[in-house]
């Protein structure tokens, strides 16, 4: 399935995504690949060594690659999927929680207005100036303020 699955997906993010519009995505992620890295190099061995073995290196490796194709392919549904149809999807999967109560109406609305508030949020991100300084916590401190101050 992997052979046939990830040259697939090449193609598939070939035509509809670019790697600049998804490696934002994976930069911010690194701290939770490299966590995830060191636990699996330890924690799939039987033994307790202080160096990994082979098996260990691959698991870990493994599971990382497939959380980054994870990551691509939620990239790819969002970008080639218009919200009311993923909306609709979920609605549809859902449907079977009808039965005990669960309004499957009330959670499309949500999503819709939650889809809605984060792209107006992130417009809102993408059109705060920054200001020229070195010290990042000031940048980040900056773009939130004014951030916040737009929403309200």
């Amino acid at each position: 399935m992997f052979i046939v699955g990830l040259p697939l997906l090449i193609l598939l993010f070939k035509i509809h995504a670019s790697v600049s519009s998804v490696l934002p995505l994976l930069k911010r992620l690194r701290w939770l690949f490299l966590s995830l890295f060191i636990l699996n190099l330890w924690f799939h061995s039987p033994e307790l060594t202080w160096l990994p073995n082979m098996a260990g290196l691959l698991l870990a490796l493994e599971r990382v690659a497939v959380l980054i194709i994870i990551v691509l392919v939620a990239h790819l549904l969002i970008t080639t999927t218009e919200t009311q149809d993923i909306i609709a999807a979920l609605q549809w999967w859902f449907m079977p929680l009808n039965k005990i109560g669960f309004s499957t109406e009330r959670l499309a609305v949500r999503l819709a207005l939650v889809l809605d508030t984060v792209t107006a949020v992130q417009k809102l991100y993408t059109n705060t100036p920054t200001i020229r300084t070195k010290n990042p916590i000031k940048i980040i401190s900056a773009r939130v303020a004014g951030l916040f101050t737009q929403v309200l």
